[in-house]
């Protein structure tokens, strides 16, 4: 309904004020990305809230598993920067790709270091989901065995020639049993 939101803003702004509460502005940057969208224009553009230290046009910025120079910032009224201080949204482009909502934002000395921490993170997100979904699967086909349950295992075979698919095709087609029924998707 909204009732006691101005009481409460004014509550928060006092305790501030007596607490004396401040961010530190001195050093590189940090933040979280807020949202995230690929602009046909200007290309992966990420809206970062600067917690701590002071984000400049030019810095090297990681974002979870995108980074890259600051090549342009702007406020939220669309207006050029050169640089944010603690507690202002701006709009950074220049990244490598699109960040998700929620990746923490660190400027880092050089993009060398940068792009090495990007794609690890990158390897390590790729192998924890590959063996999640791994895992699934043969847990569930093997309890579907247990139960007598026929298990349909579904395969998208790619080859580099034509021929190559239609051996492997058959080569699964064969492999078929009563318990388990390959079927070949795509190719």
């Amino acid at each position: 309904k909204g009732t006691g939101v101005d009481e409460l803003l004014e509550a928060i702004l006092l305790q501030s004020e007596v607490l004396e509460l401040s961010a530190v502005k001195d050093g590189m940057a940090t933040g979280v990305v807020i949202e995230s969208y690929l602009d046909k224009g200007r290309g992966p553009v990420a809206t970062i809230l600067v917690q701590s230290g002071t984000l400049r046009r030019g810095d090297i910025v990681l974002c979870g598993f995108e980074y890259g120079r600051v090549r342009a910032m702007r406020d939220e009224n669309g207006k050029d920067i050169s640089e944010a201080g603690p507690s202002i949204p701006v709009e950074v482009l220049g990244l490598s790709g699109v960040p998700s909502a929620g990746d923490e934002a660190t400027v880092v000395r050089d993009e060398k270091k940068a792009r090495e921490v990007a794609l690890y993170r990158q390897g390590k997100f790729r192998e924890v989901k590959l063996a999640r979904q791994q895992k699934a699967k043969l847990e569930n086909m093997f309890s579907n065995m247990a139960e007598g349950d026929v298990a349909e295992l579904n395969v998208i075979v790619k080859a580099d020639v034509q021929g190559s698919v239609e051996a492997i095709v058959q080569a699964l087609q064969e492999l078929s049993t009563p318990e388990v029924k390959v079927n070949v998707v795509g190719s």
